[in-house]
């Protein structure tokens, strides 16, 4: 008997021992899981905010600017030297898709490569036109400006000349200037008729050009300008922005998803603890009451009913 009980003591010991270790696994199983799940949600949620603001600067911020060379074309004249037209040129800046960004101001630049040579000297004052059309031709806008070469005085241009020598001679620099014409301060874009085409024409026969170049630089200002200039601070707003309305959507599909089972017991277990409760109390007090009257009914003798006692006897 007593090897009996010590080991039916033992079997207790075992299988407690063995139970805690299962609740320890287990308990060690779900907490590893929860966290791999929280961690892949974090780092899920994180991705998603850097993808949303990386998203969001690329279709909000435009192109910061565009070049195109200008290559400019002429008819000569045969019956003297010189030019027969105006020198002009076309520049496609795209063929069918939309180039310049709706809402957003832009500065049109020309710069213009003149030779110091008698002739462009003796010119002085030119004119340079600029006509932006969209694919189908239409006249969006036109714009004029005028130049002239810088003037220099013969002592200067001595003394220019004998310092710059040793430049001119091994080829590392020109007399040539470079004139720089701002066709457009703000240029807004027109998006029923977006540009595609610019025109360009020089108002002078004589003139001679080394090269032309047209730059379209975007005037940032706002969100964009901040975004731009301070690009660290604006992603550590942004993508803390991103985090947090995230997190918000988030938390709400959860409470969608799994809120309305919570809902649902809580209000059967404060039925529990409520309404059953009393009901149980009312139902006890009733049947308390009940087995009285039947204790009573039971016990008391008998006794006579009042019609009883009116009927004669027989």
């Amino acid at each position: 008997m007593k090897m009996f009980g010590l080991k039916r003591i033992v079997d207790e010991k075992v299988d407690k021992t063995v139970d805690m270790a299962s609740d320890a696994v287990n308990c060690l199983l779900d907490t590893t899981y929860k966290g791999g799940l929280f961690s892949m949600i974090i780092v899920t949620i994180v991705w998603v905010s850097i993808f949303l603001y990386i998203a969001f600067y690329y279709a909000y911020m435009p192109s910061l600017m565009f070049s195109r060379p200008i290559h400019m074309q002429f008819k000569s004249c045969y019956s003297n030297k010189g030019l027969c037209d105006y020198p002009s040129a076309h520049v496609q800046l795209t063929k069918s898709h939309q180039l310049l960004m709706i809402g957003q101001k832009y500065k049109i630049t020309v710069y213009v490569e003149l030779p110091e040579s008698p002739v462009n000297e003796e010119i002085g004052m030119f004119m340079l036109c600029v006509r932006l059309s969209d694919k189908f031709g239409y006249l969006v806008s036109s714009s004029c400006r005028s130049s002239r070469l810088r003037y220099m005085s013969q002592l200067y241009r001595a003394v220019h000349t004998l310092f710059m020598v040793p430049f001119y001679l091994t080829g590392l620099s020109a007399e040539k200037q470079l004139i720089q014409l701002e066709m457009y301060t703000d240029f807004e874009e027109d998006q029923l008729h977006p540009v595609t085409d610019i025109y360009f024409e020089m108002l002078n026969h004589d003139i001679q050009i080394y090269s032309a170049k047209i730059n379209i630089i975007a005037n940032l200002g706002g969100l964009r300008y901040l975004m731009f200039h301070w690009p660290i601070v604006s992603a550590c707003l942004g993508i803390g922005s991103n985090l947090l309305f995230v997190f918000f959507v988030f938390s709400m599909s959860w409470r969608h998803i799994y809120g309305p089972e919570v809902y649902r017991s809580e209000p059967n277990d404060l039925l529990g603890r409520t309404g059953i409760g009393h009901l149980d109390e009312f139902d006890s007090e009733d049947d308390s009451e009940i087995s009285d009257d039947l204790s009573k009914k039971e016990f008391l003798p008998y006794s006579f009913s009042s019609p009883s006692l009116m009927i004669p006897e027989q």
